[in-house]
């Protein structure tokens, strides 16, 4: 049937200096007197790997070095590239305005010189018809004069309007500059609307490379997931209830953990520095990675308050946390409250019994734009399925992805 959630523990282990000493400890003084053979075998082996995971974090060590020297002459470059661009755009302003000045007296020139064609055009026929009046004994006497007297006072003024206009340089250069805005920024507002689906979407994963080691201001995403130097950062070993599911106080009231455990991490992480090395990528393309904020671990610190839930895991340390989280009866712990995994499961279950042809995933189409809802997302009960306009539904995420669907929010 496909997976259907999303594996959020690390791939793989490094183990520190601290960790050689216990596993050397164990094997020396414990485990070889129960299993001299087998026990042995395993510390020979562990010592290696220990000590190939060393020369490893060495060479990564030296590459993250390189790479940050990269970054700073980038972030240099950038710099001197946008003072450059600030220079070049006030120069830009000013030879634009002189173009519009120039243009504006050549205006006023021309207008000046098409007047005085006019008055003498003007004359000229006035002329020709007091003339040609005279000629058949007509007497027009001042027929022409006065009206012509009227039209060249006017025609004297009409040179000045273009320079006593409330219509400066600087306002047809901002105007110029608004329509440019509206030619260029259209369509970039119309494009926000497909960004505002993908942030629904959770954002469409940033790949980075498990060398690169992420470091600044964090945003919270949800109480596992945040924003770290602009890719999103899956915490390793731990996980956050999901938006729908139910959590209970001590009193049987029903209150919104996942929220909540968003609020914590948004809390702790604060106006403070994240530092997150990468340990893999889970099956949603997120980086996994084990963070340090204020040189604590970020892991420890959500699951010693109770936001989040520590994930087993062989190597994990996070048990005794999450077990004074439990008899303190802090955060998700005050009542009674199922793990992610589990209730994930009772969702499937139900959703399949009630799906056509036991296939619980909707996939449907927002903003011409396909997406596909899991039975815990958000979106589940608000995503109706129109065959008649192309949506369907499936009976796993790889049928969904095969079919040009992606994940909507938190699914």
């Amino acid at each position: 049937m496909g997976t259907h959630v999303l594996d959020k523990g690390p791939p793989y282990f490094v183990p520190n200096i601290r960790t050689r000493i216990v596993l050397e400890g164990a094997g020396m003084f414990g485990w070889r007197r129960r299993s001299e053979g087998f026990e042995w075998r395993e510390y020979v082996r562990t010592t290696i790997l220990v000590r190939r995971a060393d020369r490893q974090r060495r060479i990564e060590d030296v590459r993250v070095a390189a790479v940050e020297k990269v970054k700073q002459a980038a972030d240099a470059g950038a710099e001197a590239g946008r003072a450059s661009a600030s220079f070049m755009g006030s120069q830009f302003s000013k030879l634009l305005s002189i173009i519009v000045e120039a243009l504006l007296d050549l205006a006023a020139a021309a207008f000046h010189l098409a007047a005085r064609w006019s008055k003498f055009l003007f004359a000229v026929v006035a002329d020709a018809f007091r003339g040609l009046a005279a000629h058949f004994g007509i007497a027009l006497g001042n027929a022409f004069r006065g009206p012509a007297d009227a039209v060249r006072a006017k025609a004297k003024l009409l040179p000045d309007v273009a320079r006593r206009s409330p219509i400066k340089p600087r306002h047809i250069v901002g105007a110029l500059a608004a329509l440019g805005l509206i030619y260029i920024g259209g369509p970039m507002l119309r494009s926000a609307d497909g960004i505002a689906v993908a942030e629904h979407s959770q954002d469409a994963p940033v790949h980075v490379s498990i060398s690169t080691e992420l470091s600044g201001r964090a945003i919270a995403i949800t109480g596992d997931l945040m924003r770290v130097d602009g890719a999103l950062v899956r915490i390793g070993n731990v996980e956050a209830p999901e938006s729908r599911q139910p959590c209970y106080r001590a009193n049987g009231r029903r209150w919104n953990c996942a929220s909540a455990a968003k609020s914590g991490l948004a809390r702790v992480v604060r106006g403070r520095r994240v530092t997150c090395t990468p340990s893999g990528q889970d099956n949603g393309g997120y980086v996994v990675a084990q963070c340090s904020v204020g040189g604590a671990d970020l892991a420890t610190e959500l699951v010693r308050n109770g936001y989040v839930f520590a994930v087993s895991s062989y190597f994990s340390s996070l048990g005794s946390e999450e077990d004074a989280a439990r008899n303190a009866k802090k955060g998700i712990w005050q009542g009674e409250i199922q793990r992610p995994q589990e209730w994930r499961d009772q969702q499937w279950q139900d959703a399949k019994r009630d799906a056509p042809g036991g296939c619980p995933i909707k996939g449907f189409i927002h903003a011409s734009s396909k997406f596909y809802a899991l039975p815990w997302s958000a979106d589940y009960d608000r995503a109706k399925v129109r065959p008649d306009k192309g949506e369907r539904w499936f009976c796993s995420e790889d049928e969904a992805k095969a079919a040009g669907f992606m994940p909507s929010s938190r699914s």
